[in-house]
């Protein structure tokens, strides 16, 4: 992943963090719920599961309720959105289920978890990263172990991804987002994130040693995969 860490450098981003994303991604809870059914499908009770860009602890909350059997790992590379994912797992009284690493998935533990996940964070990754970091995550998890990746996906050079800016950006505002963290957000996704079509995000798992791929979410131009390692 990314060493940048948007969200220590723009408190606006750190401070909305809650928020934002159910203003900007269709189905955002949605998607968090069938993320924990899925997993508790394929591991059961028990499990030890890798947190890719757990800052904010939204993900790690919901699987913490999910399960009290599993433990996790979360990891990301900023200070501030750990602190906040802490003070979220205080919350639902999970702390102690959950290890820290401030840093990049190359810095986490090599496992082996049961399952990992990435929720809206390779999109800090730029391509030519993508596959390298997709391999680390693959490293660590067990033969057999689930993948759950929710990525936005769409092509910078193209008309397509001004009809998905906009869009994006009136998704927001029709959910009450102020103007200034729309700019801002529409911003953040011109210059510093990273994206890549749908096909492409399937052929780099595929190449990162991923199989049985399967597409369980979609929002306008956000999409969820899981996969086996």
């Amino acid at each position: 992943m990314t060493d940048e860490n948007y969200f220590d450098r723009d408190p606006a981003l750190s401070d909305n963090y809650e928020r934002a994303p159910r203003w900007f991604v269709p189905g955002y809870d949605a998607s968090h719920a069938m993320a924990a059914v899925l997993l508790r499908d394929r591991k059961g009770e028990h499990g030890r599961i890798l947190v890719v860009g757990a800052g904010g602890g939204v993900e790690l909350s919901v699987f913490a309720r999910e399960c009290q059997g599993w433990t996790f790992t979360g990891v990301d590379p900023s200070v501030e959105m750990l602190r906040q994912a802490k003070v979220k797992l205080e919350t639902v009284g999970a702390l102690d289920r959950v290890s820290w690493v401030q840093g990049t998935v190359e810095n986490s533990p090599r496992g082996p978890f049961d399952a990992a996940t990435a929720f809206l964070a390779l999109n800090f990754v730029p391509d030519d990263g993508r596959l390298a970091t997709l391999q680390e995550i693959h490293a660590r998890l067990k033969p057999g172990g689930s993948f759950l990746m929710i990525n936005g996906c769409s092509d910078k050079n193209s008309a397509r991804f001004q009809d998905d800016l906009r869009v994006y950006a009136a998704f927001a505002r029709r959910n009450g987002a102020p103007e200034d963290v729309v700019q801002r957000a529409v911003r953040m996704q011109r210059e510093s994130l990273s994206y890549v079509r749908p096909e492409r995000e399937v052929a780099l798992l595929a190449e990162a040693g991923f199989g049985d791929v399967r597409l369980f979410y979609t929002g306008f131009w956000v999409f969820g995969w899981i996969a086996r390692a």
